[in-house]
């Protein structure tokens, strides 16, 4: 899969994955990336509603239909989206 975003595209296992997230913290805690869902409970849904949805962002970002196995890679394009989705 080509993910738009290129860190999560050089996602390829679960070290990768582990490496991601908490880079993707030290960002948000150090002010790199701002996030719209700073709380737990937005944060968890937001990722749920991002993943109920992804359909539309597969079919119009990606231009290919969701996978129906998740990879590593895919676990981290959720935290992303649900930093930042509202």
């Amino acid at each position: 899969m080509n993910w738009p975003d290129a860190e999560i595209n050089a996602i390829e296992n679960r070290d990768d994955l582990a490496l991601y997230l908490t880079g993707l913290a030290a960002k948000i805690r150090d002010g790199r990336l701002s996030v719209a869902n700073p709380s737990t409970d937005t944060f968890v849904d937001s990722a749920g509603r991002w993943t109920m949805s992804m359909d539309s962002f597969f079919k119009n970002v990606m231009k290919e239909p969701a996978p129906e196995t998740p990879d590593w890679a895919m676990i981290a394009a959720i935290f992303r989206a649900a930093l930042v989705y509202e």
